[in-house]
């Protein structure tokens, strides 16, 4: 079994838990009155940290202690996939879809581009 299959495994792990914190945020941020744009963007900033966090501690066993310059390459990384994440969920949303909808089908989407981007930061 190639190394990285233990990666894609604890990957999906990872964004599992990014993806709970990702809709509590959102669902919090709506039933308080935020729309779900606003709540969108402060969302995904909030999963982009956790996900820091479980990706070089979990998924990638990154052996170096953290740093604010690793943060912000992850970060500066993370923009691009939050930004095909954003699109797609405020495409769907404009489309009539249900917010968890736009939610499930964006982070699923931008998972998979980000697997390989977060790799070469963290491996």
């Amino acid at each position: 079994m190639p190394a990285w299959t233990g990666q894609v495994i604890r990957f999906g792990i990872t964004g599992g838990l990014g993806f709970v914190i990702d809709a509590g945020v959102l669902w919090l941020l709506i039933r308080a009155g935020v729309s779900p744009y606003a709540a969108r963007v402060a969302s995904i900033a909030c999963a982009i940290v956790l996900t820091w966090w479980l990706n070089r501690r979990m998924t990638f066993r990154t052996a170096a202690p953290p740093s604010w310059r690793e943060f912000g390459a992850f970060f500066l990384q993370s923009l691009a996939g939050a930004a095909v994440n954003y699109a797609i969920y405020s495409a769907m949303l404009w489309a009539g879809a249900p917010v968890i909808a736009g939610l499930v089908v964006g982070t699923a989407i931008a998972s998979v581009f980000n697997f390989f981007r977060y790799r070469a930061i963290l491996s």
